[in-house]
């Protein structure tokens, strides 16, 4: 076994054992290097072994530390469960993990990082994609900065219908609410009760409202926590043809449906109205801002259109405006 490895080796069982502690500062190099009766070169090429492990960090003119890996809860809230948001325990995020595979990603693809993408996202991530719960082409599918830039682009982009007004459930996405009123679009909405809507008001709605798509979480419902029966989704899709009306699916939290047989409203559809938005927020790092949209083929050239329009529009008025003014465009589409 090479002197570097047995090194690395006996110090990681000693992290392992907590004999040396989380976020403790190991001894300098030199020292290491006399207790160990070994080079400099040979210390450092251990302690960098465990640094692409993840087991340490180094500190520019400090020295090399234990990663913090265990986190104390408030003493307040232990034993407690907060509902008061939809965000999961960071705690709970596999952090380590993540670095390991952000740092395969950037060696992998090191030289997408100097040029554009396509226009509907990474090839490769489009194929991960089709693991959706929906079956549909690779052409229908655009990865996305988050649902909330998809949510944006559907508002501005002309529909086949050439309707102009959005229908959303209430309570719903407060987000997108306010996106709506930002944008200054038409918006007409519908009471969400914990059993589902009145059906005679959303018939009549779609009738006179001149409605482009409504917007819906038929699974899992922000704030209420409640889906919409197999006889309801189907209810709605039937509507959303015989009224001209699109239909958008937020399925953002579909990963904690517990059953099996309770498929997204995008299993109803046969007619390509249902468009399929789903984010990975709640299972994956929120701040990674993934998310895909699976669109008609009718709209989805617009679609990936106006969203390489959005992004040079960003990157131009970054050359232009001054710092706060970025940041505030930054938000808009963020």
């Amino acid at each position: 076994m090479e002197k570097y490895i047995m090194i690395s080796n006996e110090l990681e069982e000693l992290i392992h054992t907590s004999v040396l502690q989380e976020g403790a500062r190991l001894k300098s190099i030199r020292a290491l290097s006399q207790e160990y009766k070994c080079s400099k070169s040979t210390v450092i090429k251990a302690l960098e072994h465990l640094k692409n492990k993840h087991l340490l960090y180094a500190v520019p003119k400090s020295g090399y530390y234990i990663i913090k890996r265990t986190f104390d809860e408030s003493p307040e809230n232990k034993g407690l469960v907060d509902f008061t948001n939809t965000a999961p325990n960071w705690r709970h995020f596999p952090y380590s993990d993540f670095q390991h595979c952000l740092n395969k990603a950037i060696d992998t693809y090191q030289q997408d990082l100097f040029q554009y993408g396509t226009l509907r996202g990474l090839p490769s991530l489009i194929d991960e994609g089709k693991r959706l719960q929906v079956y549909c082409k690779n052409e229908q599918i655009v990865v996305c900065s988050g649902i909330q830039q998809a949510l944006t682009i559907l508002c501005q982009i002309p529909f086949p219908n050439n309707k102009k007004t959005v229908l959303i459930e209430e309570p719903g996405y407060h987000l997108f609410m306010q996106t709506l009123k930002i944008m200054n679009i038409s918006v007409s909405t519908i009471k969400r009760e914990p059993d589902g809507i009145d059906f005679n008001k959303l018939e009549e709605i779609f009738r006179t409202g001149d409605i482009k798509f409504f917007y819906l979480m038929p699974r899992i419902h922000n704030p209420l926590g409640v889906s919409y029966t197999k006889a309801q989704k189907s209810r709605i899709v039937f509507l959303a043809n015989k009224y001209d009306v699109y239909l958008v699916e937020d399925d953002y939290i579909a990963d904690f449906e517990t059953d099996l047989k309770a498929g997204p409203l995008y299993f109803y559809d046969i007619n390509q109205r249902v468009i399929y938005l789903k984010s990975f927020s709640n299972i994956m790092f929120p701040g990674l801002r993934v998310g895909f949209a699976v669109l008609p083929e009718i709209i989805c050239s617009q679609f990936a259109e106006y969203k390489r329009l959005s992004l040079n529009k960003l990157f131009r008025v970054r050359n232009s405006c001054k710092f706060k003014e970025i940041w505030l465009f930054f938000l808009q589409w963020n």
